[in-house]
């Protein structure tokens, strides 16, 4: 599907960073909301405006820590509004954010921060910074969103993001780093931490796969995504992260693993992002809803689930119905990031009108830092079509 004409479609002398995009939609579109995040049952919203102010103010703070150009930023903890905000920061001052899988054992964490050497963390909440601390985390900061649990803790380092965020008033915002080519993101990838540049996602690489993305699918600032609590790093940013800063569309954060099904539904996203065991679990859901094979509706809707289960009625009074119960009403694009799902799963969401795309590797191995990504043809491929 081709838009009319996206933010993709006019480039032109367009911003090289995702930081840079992130000044050019609060320029375009400063009163349209961003970011909300549920919190407590309420949405909180941050419009472009207010987002890159914040971001400005954390790059501000940050670089009163010490932190600059080249210097990793390492988060551990679920999607969540300070984080994005501390990874945009980092990068607005050429630093690297390098998201931590919330799984990893200790003796595995442990060996991530030696590697990395990370200046600055930011741990969700008093579990995260409690593995950051015993994993060996030793530099001058660490933030943390959700201070429950932690009013006793000792350490001069150790600083509440609202109470860290005050520190970046009334600094000088540093100028936003300008290097396309610049490291973005450094991630958990196939080569299991060990330096190769698989591991790597550089601006440059992102920002074309989020155009070739954005072109693809016809996403723009009408579009809404949807963040479940499940942090897949790579494919957060690559096909979440980057296309809603060219895009300008919103973004929302469920409150946590047990409201994310009803936080979507209130939201209907256009846009899901999920691994192939996202897509499993909100299969069973569905399922789990539906009469028992062998009743008589049982085997009607069993029937009705199939390739040639019926036409208009049965989208109307059947697939209509169990595309809003998982909250999907609205979903236009559906991509999976990592291993396929298997063809059941694929088969089911084509019945209700809905296909698992996967889009390319948009961090080509073999790549040299400093060296432009190659410009190819951006596809997303629909499993199971023929």
């Amino acid at each position: 599907m081709q838009s009319s004409r996206t933010d993709a479609d006019r480039l032109g002398d367009a911003p090289a960073t995702l930081p840079g995009w992130l000044l050019e939609q609060a320029r375009r579109r400063a009163s349209t909301v961003a970011l909300r995040q549920k919190r407590l049952g309420i949405w909180h919203e941050r419009t472009w405006s207010a987002l890159a102010g914040e971001v400005a103010q954390a790059a501000a703070a940050l670089e009163a820590d010490g932190f600059g150009s080249g210097d990793v930023l390492a988060l551990l903890g679920h999607p969540c509004a300070e984080a994005l905000i501390l990874m945009l920061a980092a990068q607005w001052l050429g630093g690297v954010a390098a998201p931590l899988p919330v799984e990893a054992e200790e003796e595995a964490l442990a060996e991530m921060l030696r590697i990395l050497a990370p200046k600055v963390a930011h741990g969700e909440d008093q579990e995260q910074v409690d593995r950051l601390l015993a994993a060996g985390f030793d530099g001058p900061r660490l933030v943390f969103a959700d201070g429950r649990g932690l009013h006793t803790y000792g350490g001069a380092g150790l600083a509440a993001y609202p109470a860290w965020l005050a520190g970046g008033v009334g600094r000088r915002v540093p100028p936003v780093s300008a290097s396309a080519a610049g490291v973005a993101v450094r991630y958990a990838g196939p080569n299991a931490w060990d330096g190769a540049d698989a591991d790597v996602l550089h601006h440059d690489d992102l920002v074309a796969g989020a155009v070739g993305l954005l072109r693809t699918t016809g996403l723009s600032e009408r579009d809404a995504a949807f963040a479940g609590r499940r942090f897949a790093p790579a494919g957060l940013v690559r096909y979440l992260l980057a296309p809603w800063l060219i895009g300008g569309f919103s973004i929302n954060v469920a409150e946590g693993l047990e409201s994310r099904d009803r936080d979507r539904r209130e939201i209907g996203p256009t846009l899901v992002v999920g691994a192939a065991h996202t897509y499993a679990r909100l299969r069973a859901r569905i399922e789990a809803r539906l009469p028992a094979v062998g009743s008589r509706w049982g085997n009607w809707l069993a029937r009705a689930l199939t390739p040639a289960g019926g036409g208009g009625l049965v989208r109307l009074l059947v697939l209509s119905p169990l595309r809003e119960v998982a909250g999907l009403a609205r979903v236009r694009v559906a991509i999976v990031v990592g291993p396929q799902p298997d063809e059941a799963t694929v088969a089911f969401f084509r019945r209700l009108g809905i296909e698992l795309q996967h889009g390319p590797d948009l961090a080509p191995e073999g790549r040299e830092a400093g060296t432009p990504s190659p410009r190819v043809p951006f596809e997303l491929t629909v499993w199971g079509a023929t």
